[in-house]
């Protein structure tokens, strides 16, 4: 027997209303997502030299990545979801890291830089993964959070029918 829950980040996420996003979750995952990018990154150009330059992208990336987000978005600011919020960290992060390592590789500040086309597409792969994941995974356990059995739900409904007509 199994049960698999619609795709979390819906129009209805019950986990969500009323409440603005968790910051202290979205900073920590994504520092931490971009710091394992900034890894795997130098690891794929077998240049180890690269990781420090790559996180200090990586860090300015997804800070202004959030800032315009989270002003874009403003009125339903949920960061820490897949789409449509995380969707807009995700990619203006990789539009802000691509860009920064492309001039770095051309000011030689990232030691070993180069090839800027297919690191865009390396690094669009592991942001996908690693941001992309983390708020995918939230979003199930959220998810799975706010189910409710359904002989809980019928007794809860058998509640609130009999106080209505008492």
């Amino acid at each position: 027997m199994s049960y698999t829950p619609p795709v979390p980040d819906g129009p209805d996420r019950p986990w969500t209303r009323g409440r603005r996003t968790r910051w202290w979750l979205v900073l920590l995952a994504d520092t931490i997502s971009v710091a394992l990018v900034a890894c795997f990154g130098a690891a794929a150009a077998h240049d180890l030299a690269q990781a420090p330059g790559l996180l200090a992208c990586g860090a300015i990336a997804v800070v202004v990545a959030w800032v315009i987000t989270w002003m874009v978005r403003r009125p339903n600011d949920h960061l820490e979801v897949g789409w449509p919020d995380g969707g807009w960290v995700i990619a203006l992060t990789w539009a802000a890291w691509t860009g920064l390592y492309a001039c770095g590789a051309a000011a030689g500040a990232i030691p070993g830089a180069g090839g800027v086309a297919s690191f865009a597409v390396m690094l669009a792969a592991f942001l996908v993964v690693f941001c992309g994941g983390w708020r995918s995974l939230y979003g199930y356990v959220k998810a799975h959070d706010s189910l409710v059995p359904k002989g809980v739900q019928r007794r809860l409904d058998a509640q609130s029918h009999r106080d209505r007509h008492q």
